[in-house]
């Protein structure tokens, strides 16, 4: 067994799921392709996480 990992050793958490802000906390929904880390918050410009 792989261990659950996904692509590139990720944590494959699927299609799915929101991007959250871990400054303000503010949240919008993942699209597929495009990692959270590349979005920033429109709120307070910091670097987006996986939620």
């Amino acid at each position: 067994m792989s261990g659950g990992r996904g692509r590139m050793g990720g944590r494959g958490l699927g299609p799915g799921g929101e991007c959250v802000c871990p400054n303000c906390g503010y949240r919008v929904s993942h699209s597929r392709g495009e990692p959270c880390y590349n979005k920033t918050c429109p709120k307070c410009g910091a670097k987006m996480t996986r939620a």
